[in-house]
């Protein structure tokens, strides 16, 4: 897990182990952030964070029991963790259970007694539902159609200490295409960082690996070098400098016409994704949701592999989407491949 939270550029990770494929939970902070971790179970990471600004708060990210019969063990653990801090509370997480039977679509009722259970433990424990934007649910059994069924279980709760001291903004909801759950996002820190200017500067033409997944990329290779014929009588340098390039070159203009500005394609199919969650157009427009999330797990792995190549960070598989942290490789490779200047025998340098 550590590794996981370097390659998100997080610097520092407090794990619980997950049970085989099942549980597991994960505290991710950056250096610029104090954390004490004061408890932990597989239910549960309970700990006293200082921030940058110098603002004190209790964080705690809860993983409820799914089961019905399990989750009073969820209520008590959050009744006895609501009494070990006097801090500004922070409580979020994926809670496995709803606040109203607004926050359930689709499927067999929710039975009255589960979400009275939930409230109840949450006004004991002097927490806040801080809400939600966009979109209001964060679970689906992912079975487009008449089937489809959707919740809000994961959330962010606050004390009333904390709703004085932070924002309180509504969370964000965001878009997912690879898991049942939707990433939650609630932004407590100051706004207004500025952004900085960088200077244009003319890029190289590479190969693309993630090309070499495609039979086109194939075909135009193959083609390419079939027409040489025999290399017998011929400059074999020369040749095979021109075949090199004419490749590469018709390898760009496929590459272009195949995929394009693929950050606006990304950007076009997250909108139309966003667009049927928000119309609730799951459950009639279930084989567009699927393909839209493939095409978008497609678009992101050869994002990623696009970074790693030119990263070189051969320790990461390929699968995990981390291209901030294959982008900021790369930047710094980048910077180190730069030649500065050229001294000549004269000792005359030229920085042209």
């Amino acid at each position: 897990m550590n590794n996981v939270g370097l390659k998100l550029n997080f610097k520092n990770c407090f794990a619980v182990s997950s049970n085989g494929k099942s549980g597991g939970l994960a505290l991710l902070w950056d250096s610029d952030i104090r954390v004490s971790i004061s408890s932990f179970s597989n239910h549960h990471i309970d700990a006293e964070v200082d921030n940058e600004d110098g603002n004190h708060m209790r964080c705690t990210g809860v993983y409820g029991h799914p089961e019905k019969s399990q989750k009073k063990y969820t209520w008590t653990l959050l009744r006895r963790l609501a009494g070990l801090s006097l801090s500004p509370w922070l409580c979020f997480g994926d809670f496995n259970e709803i606040l109203n039977l607004d926050e359930k679509k689709g499927g067999i009722e929710r039975e009255a007694d589960m979400i009275s259970e939930f409230r109840k433990v949450i006004q004991e424990c002097d927490l806040k539902d801080l809400g939600c934007s966009w979109y209001p649910f964060t679970w689906s059994n992912r079975r487009y159609g008449p089937h489809f069924i959707e919740e809000r279980l994961d959330r962010f709760l606050g004390s009333i200490e904390w709703t004085q001291r932070f924002q309180d903004d509504a969370a964000k909801n965001l878009v997912s295409w690879c898991s049942d759950h939707s990433p939650v996002m609630l932004d407590v820190i100051g706004r207004g960082n500025g952004g900085q200017n960088h200077r244009r500067t003319l890029s190289r033409v590479h190969y693309e690996d993630f090309w070499s997944t495609y039979d086109e990329c194939r075909g135009i290779i193959q083609r390419n070098w079939a027409e040489i014929g025999s290399w017998s009588g011929s400059n074999t340098v020369q040749l095979f400098q021109k075949t090199s390039k004419n490749s590469l070159a018709e390898l760009m203009l496929w590459s272009k016409r195949a995929f394009g500005d693929s950050k606006k394609k990304l950007e076009k199919l997250r909108n139309r994704l966003e667009e049927l969650q928000g119309h609730n157009r799951q459950y009639v427009k279930g084989e567009e949701v699927k393909s839209i999330k493939r095409k978008i797990h497609h678009l992101v792995l050869n994002e990623e592999i696009y970074w790693k190549q030119r990263s070189r960070a051969d320790w990461l598989a390929e699968g995990d989407k981390n291209t901030r942290y294959f982008h900021s490789k790369a930047s710094s490779r980048k910077r180190k491949n730069k030649i500065w200047g050229v001294e000549d025998t004269q000792a005359m340098e030229d920085k042209s």
